[in-house]
């Protein structure tokens, strides 16, 4: 589910999915194009715009699938024997891979 939220001001998009809930900051000036994609359906503007927002979102197949069809997975980082989350990562049901979240 991708919804925004405030005022041309003030504005955020809250994104709830299989893989967490995110928060993104919408500056004034793009509010209106991020409204209109957003009424418009338009998964691949909202990927093209931040690939975290569409974490559901396969643009190599052009299609969205639930998280009951991703396989994804936690990447972690080694930074010197401490070892800290980096991001999600996954595969649509046709093998794609590519970073859900960041």
């Amino acid at each position: 589910m991708v919804r925004l939220f405030g005022s041309t001001s003030d504005a955020e998009v809250i994104r709830k999915s299989f893989t967490s809930e995110l928060t993104y900051r919408i500056e004034a000036d793009e509010f209106e194009r991020i409204r209109s994609i957003i009424e418009a359906g338009d998964v691949r503007a909202i990927y093209d715009f931040n690939l975290e927002i569409t974490s559901f979102f396969c643009p190599a197949c052009n299609a969205c699938y639930c998280g009951e069809h991703w396989v994804h997975w936690d990447v972690f980082d080694d930074d010197d024997g401490f070892f800290w989350h980096d991001s999600i990562r996954g595969c649509c049901p046709q093998g794609h891979e590519r970073m859900l979240e960041d």
